[in-house]
Parts: structure tokens; sequence; C-alpha cells
């Protein structure tokens, strides 16, 4: 059984409800579930962030999505990205842009990086191995020269602010998408520590 919400919740539970109606939240989406998958993948949100947002889904939708169902119950994060991946990857087969989808892996980390997860330079690490594995539209070589320009100006906290602009400013659109769908997150998160 769904615990019940919150007084301070009661907005974001209406926004949950117009939000599953468009594309950005829908969660018969393909796509949407994808970028869930994304999220858990990079560790910006976990079970703590999940639970009662599948949970509150479970009770309101008629026939909420298996994928939703699974990870209502799943803690391990690698288990809850391979139950979305059954969904995304599944018959009627979906194309996705490939660089979307690596721009929005960048965000995530970015986001977790912005949230005090992890320090500068370790994001300009995580991020640079990614992009060197995925061979897209951006060069692994972005993030290291930052990285070596950071490590020879011994962590100097300007290059870093310098640094953070530049790439909040190359990856925009995806940090712009993911960031709202974030916060709602961290409002189940809190929600599950209150407990």
């Amino acid at each position: 059984m769904a615990p019940t919400p919150n007084p301070g919740l009661k907005w974001l539970l209406s926004a949950i409800e117009s939000m599953t109606k468009t594309l950005q939240c829908d969660v018969n989406s393909k796509r949407f579930a994808l970028r869930i998958a994304t999220m858990i993948d990079t560790r910006l949100i976990w079970y703590k962030h999940y639970y009662g947002w599948a949970d509150q889904l479970i009770a309101s939708l008629d026939e909420p999505p298996q994928w939703i169902l699974e990870i209502a119950t799943i803690k391990y994060y690698p288990d809850a990205v391979a139950a979305i991946n059954r969904f995304v990857y599944a018959e009627p087969f979906e194309r996705f842009e490939s660089d979307d989808c690596d721009d929005e892996y960048i965000a995530c980390i970015y986001l977790r990086n912005e949230s005090g997860a992890t320090s500068w330079a370790t994001f300009l690490n995580d991020a640079g191995a990614y992009t060197d594995a995925r061979g897209g539209r951006h060069c692994c070589e972005y993030f290291y020269e930052m990285l070596n320009a950071l490590e020879d100006n011994e962590f100097a906290l300007a290059i870093q602010e310098q640094q953070r602009a530049d790439v909040g400013l190359q990856f925009s659109s995806a940090i712009q998408m993911l960031r709202p769908v974030h916060l709602m997150f961290m409002e189940y998160f809190r929600e599950y520590n209150e407990r």
C-alpha cells in the first residue's frame, strides 16, 4: 500500500498527474523510461528516490506499466536498470538518438556533481571515460583537457567554476530537461528519509 503523502507534497502529486500526460514524464514512453534508466545507472537517483514515485503511480494508474511495477521493489540499481531496459528495448522497437542519450548521461553526472555527490575532478574523469567509450559527438579530450588544467592549477576554485559554466552551457538542453525530473525525485527521496 502506498504511503499517504504529506501536505507539502500535494503540489508535487498534482504536477506528477499532469506530467504523466506529457511526453516528458509519460511512463508509457520508452524514451522517458530510458531517461529514468540513465538517471539510475549514473546513480543520480536510486531506490530511495523512485520507490515512492513508483508507489504513487501504481496507486494512481489503472494499468501501470510492468517496469514501474518491477522497480517499485528493486533496490539493487543494476537490476532496476535491467527491468526498465526490458521495456525500453522490447517490441515494438524504437530508435533513440545516441548523441542525445549521451548528452543525458553527461547531464546526469553533472547534476550529481551539482548536488555535491561528486567532486568536479571526478565528474571530469567520469565524463571523459564515458565519452571515450561511446565515441559520440563529444570527444573525451574535451573533459580530459579540463581535468589536466584543473590538476595543473592545483584544483583552483576559479578554474572549476569556469569549467562548470562551460560544461553547463555545452549540455544545457539535457541538463534543463533532466533537472525538473531530478527535483521531483528529490522530493520522494526526502519523503523516504522521513519515514
